[in-house]
């Protein structure tokens, strides 16, 4: 046995766009807020190469390595980037796009499928990675969710998964064979963002 393997998911600290409920994929804002350092130190600081997953990174691990990845970025939203709910909900495309996501995109905009196919690809580089046995991927609310659905000890459809600006999904393989082997983990934890719970 290889021993056990930890994944900290870590979505990005809070950006102005957020507190304005907008869709921000590949706009790159910075963050607003501040927190950290976090209590805990990974053997791997992955994540979205887009600012504000770089600078949420910078708050939490000082002084630490982050090795950025596009295949972690958020949805592209094409025409509806940056754009409020006020702003589409009378457009019968963007409508249906919230109701099926998985069937519809937005126009310009990334598929469901071609967003999994690109942090499968992330997720594929993270395993064969020799010599760790913890790793955080500092990501956005779509993928985080997409990855929890996939890799959580229960199955939960993406759309149930609630995950804030700030927060902290923590993932544990008994057996990191499993974790390569792309097994769900066998214990999962929302926690505080930092040691004391303070952003």
């Amino acid at each position: 046995m290889d021993g056990s393997f930890v994944l900290y998911l870590i979505r990005h600290l809070e950006t102005a766009a957020n507190r304005e409920k907008r869709y921000v994929g590949w706009t790159d804002v910075p963050v607003c807020t501040d927190a950290g350092p976090v209590g805990f130190r990974p053997d791997l600081i992955t994540g979205s190469d887009l600012i504000r997953c770089r600078q949420t990174a910078a708050h939490l691990f000082p002084g630490q390595v982050y090795r950025p990845d596009a295949d972690f970025r958020e949805c592209h939203f094409g025409d509806w980037e940056m754009k409020t709910y006020e702003d589409l909900k009378s457009i019968p495309a963007y409508r249906r796009w919230i109701t099926d996501p998985a069937v519809r995109c937005p126009p310009g905009g990334e598929r469901f499928s071609e967003i999994e196919a690109r942090l499968d690809k992330g997720l594929v580089r993270l395993r064969e990675r020799a010599g760790i046995h913890s790793a955080a991927v500092v990501s956005h609310g779509g993928p985080i969710r997409l990855m929890l659905s996939k890799l959580a000890p229960a199955e939960t459809p993406f759309n149930d998964w609630v995950v804030p600006a700030g927060s902290l999904h923590v993932l544990r393989w008994a057996d990191k064979t499993q974790w390569e082997a792309g097994a769900r983990c066998t214990f999962f934890s929302a926690e505080p963002i930092t040691e004391n719970g303070n952003m």
